[in-house]
């Protein structure tokens, strides 16, 4: 009888502890992380974080990881560092999931803004002997591409930087003659007499367009849809909110979180590409309504192309396996009133 005693009070000590294990596990959301990018640009992410009304309808504590990388970002994601990346570019998405991690697009946020800078004696693309670019970003996959199209593959010697500030660093120091770099490094760089000779926009004509994304990994968005989809409402709204006449208001409290002054995010962030709602869907899905058909799905496809040729990934997937990384849903779900 005593042992039965003492089998049934561990087992209500072991349902309790379980109870208790899988309510920590269900709450967990209470308090996720975002890993982002700093800069003069004020990125969504940052925006919802640094504006209570915005944050407020997120369930959970938003907590903001600064990154130095995309593919340092999905590096960081896959080893369980944080669930989401705000801001991701296509080359190190794709490369991740290729690599066999399972993370979703679920919301395609900008175009990015880059371009070449180069210091003054540089008249013409022919003239270029050292580029700088971050290493598997959409910055390199761009840059490649328009290296490319100048037929200038090989000639161009291609130096890769594992963080923007250091390539910004080493053309300021005079050890290479132009970088292929994000708008806010190019508006401060700008500020010391380089020249743009080509921009982003020119290169996205040649079919090499850079894209930057909200992704989470597919575990979390299955266990807490409702933090995905309530972010996904909110990010959104943000960059709508920053587009219009109260973009001091919302870039203001987001500056905690870049490292710059008002002012120089309030000016970024107003030129800044974001993808406006109404071109959203056409990202994520095509005409017949699935994400294989979509021009997310389509970028990805010439991404990998790109990966394989800088054997960063094995092969091209299929259109079901892009799309299946992919997901559409969310968005889907805040056109039809899905947002608080």
């Amino acid at each position: 009888m005593l042992k039965n005693r003492y089998r049934a009070a561990g087992a209500a000590v072991l349902a309790l502890a379980l109870a208790g294990c899988a309510a920590s596990a269900k709450g967990s959301a209470a308090d996720f992380k975002i890993g982002y990018f700093q800069g003069a640009v004020a990125g969504p992410e940052a925006v919802v974080a640094g504006n209570p009304e915005l944050a407020s309808k997120v369930p959970g504590k938003i907590q903001l990881h600064p990154i130095d990388s995309g593919v340092a970002g999905m590096s960081q994601l896959r080893a369980g560092a944080f669930p989401f990346v705000s801001g991701v570019g296509n080359p190190p998405f794709v490369g991740a999931f290729t690599n066999g991690t399972d993370v979703r697009a679920v919301f395609v946020e900008s175009i990015d803004a880059s371009g070449l800078a180069v210091h003054d004696k540089i008249k013409a693309p022919g003239e270029l002997t050292k580029v700088g670019v971050l290493v598997g970003s959409t910055l390199d996959f761009q840059l490649r591409g328009w290296l490319e199209s100048q037929k200038l593959t090989g000639k161009v010697q291609i130096a890769s930087f594992a963080s923007e500030a250091a390539e910004a660093a080493a053309w300021k120091a005079g050890k290479i003659d132009a970088v292929y770099i994000s708008r806010s490094f190019l508006l401060e760089l700008q500020k010391h007499k380089a020249k743009v000779l080509v921009t982003s926009a020119d290169v996205a004509k040649l079919g090499y367009a850079a894209v930057n994304l909200l992704a989470v990994t597919s575990a979390y968005a299955k266990q807490h849809p409702d933090v995905v989809q309530n972010l996904v409402c909110q990010v959104s709204k943000a960059q709508t909110l920053v587009k219009g006449p109260d973009v001091e208001k919302y870039v203001t409290p987001a500056t905690k979180f870049l490292g710059v002054k008002p002012a120089d995010a309030i000016a970024a962030t107003k030129s800044y590409p974001y993808v406006p709602t109404a071109e959203e869907g056409a990202w994520l899905k095509g005409p017949d309504g699935t994400a294989a058909s979509g021009k997310l799905a389509q970028n990805f496809k010439l991404t990998a192309q790109f990966l394989v040729t800088q054997g960063r990934a094995k092969s091209v997937p299929s259109p079901e396996q892009i799309a299946a990384h992919i997901d559409p849903t969310f968005w889907d779900k805040a056109q039809a009133g899905g947002c608080k």
